[in-house]
């Protein structure tokens, strides 16, 4: 896999692990109502994301670690472990069902209690319905069936989606885009501000918009032209609503962009040159905000990872030159430490 697609997997991945993070009883509530009904929700849930690691094989070849382990406690007073998979996928793996059935052998022989697993596939290959494993050697038998959630299955439910309450209606609707959109930029950007639209006037808490914000975001990336132009429809958006979701940096983005354009157009005096220059200030502003976009997402992927960034850390990311901050985003594919992604070489 090339860097790039590394970066892409990465952010997708990161993405996917926090906002399952944050909002795990909203996703079992609309996906594994099975589960929902059984979980005394009163009692919460423990994310288990430092107890991953002994999970882990160093002998083993690819990834040996579930992408979520959560604690539970059911109704009747039983504690559970419910482990969610994801795989960040355009197609086909070879052996998942095998490596799901190695995740959860690992959980049971640590804990011991009872193990419901789930694989959620966000790819684009309808076909692909991993949910089985069978092995079978001289009589002896090993068999894993596991329920699959295909977001390409919610393609015919967009409109009980978007009237849905639940804020994981608006994860799927995202994920449902990016596959649709796949190298479809223009049409991407259309989505992605309509799906943004729905989301201000969906009248959720500030925090989750925020949140939801930034999944969308990092799931439906879009080149820096696009990406200029969809800042400023947002910009009119919230100024229209009177409501403010947009990070100071990207304003700040905006502006310088914007800013040059009107300049350079008012020095050109007619109509024609007004919109050349705007567009070519656009231009300006794409080069010189990409430092400040690198800086955007490396603070995304080290949340997600790591959770908290100390300001030290904050102030490394704004004093280094864009060569350096695209190195240590491709760092936080390894690092287990945060200190790791400022060291590896």
């Amino acid at each position: 896999m090339d860097s790039n697609k590394e970066k892409v997997v990465s952010q997708f991945d990161a993405a996917w692990q926090e906002i399952l993070r944050k909002y795990f009883k909203d996703f079992t509530e609309l996906c594994w109502p099975d589960l929902f009904s059984k979980i005394d929700w009163n009692k919460g849930y423990k994310m288990l994301e430092r107890e991953l690691n002994p999970l882990a094989s160093k002998k083993a070849i690819g990834k040996r670690i579930p992408d979520k382990l959560i604690e539970v406690c059911l109704n009747d007073g039983t504690e559970v472990i419910a482990i969610i998979h994801l795989e960040v996928q355009a197609g086909q793996v070879a052996n998942f069902a095998e490596r799901v059935f190695i995740y959860r052998y690992r959980v049971f022989d640590i804990y011991k209690k009872d193990v419901a697993t789930m694989a959620i596939l966000i790819d684009g290959n309808p076909n692909w319905r991993p949910g089985l494993f069978e092995r079978e050697f001289f009589g002896s038998k090993e068999r894993l069936e596991y329920p699959i959630l295909k977001i390409l299955d919610f393609k015919d439910e967009k409109q009980s989606l978007e009237s849905s309450e639940n804020p994981f209606a608006l994860i799927i609707l995202a994920q449902l885009v990016a596959i649709e959109t796949s190298g479809k930029a223009e049409a991407r950007l259309i989505s992605k501000y309509h799906l943004t639209k729905w989301l201000y006037l969906h009248g959720l808490k500030k925090e989750d918009v925020f949140s939801l914000l930034r999944f969308v975001d990092e799931i439906l990336a879009l080149p820096d032209n696009l990406g200029l132009k969809y800042r400023q429809q947002v910009s009119e958006l919230e100024q229209e609503l009177q409501v403010s979701y947009m990070t100071t940096s990207e304003k700040n983005w905006l502006n310088e962009g914007m800013q040059k354009g009107r300049v350079q157009g008012m020095e050109q005096g007619f109509e024609k040159g007004i919109a050349q220059g705007i567009e070519q200030g656009i231009e300006q502003g794409i080069e010189q905000g990409k430092q400040v976009g690198e800086i955007n997402v490396l603070i995304k992927l080290l949340k997600a990872r790591f959770h908290e960034v100390p300001e030290q850390y904050l102030i490394k990311l704004q004093n280094a030159d864009l060569a350096t901050l695209e190195k240590w985003v491709l760092n936080v594919l390894n690092a287990k430490e945060l200190d790791e992604v400022f060291k590896m070489q």
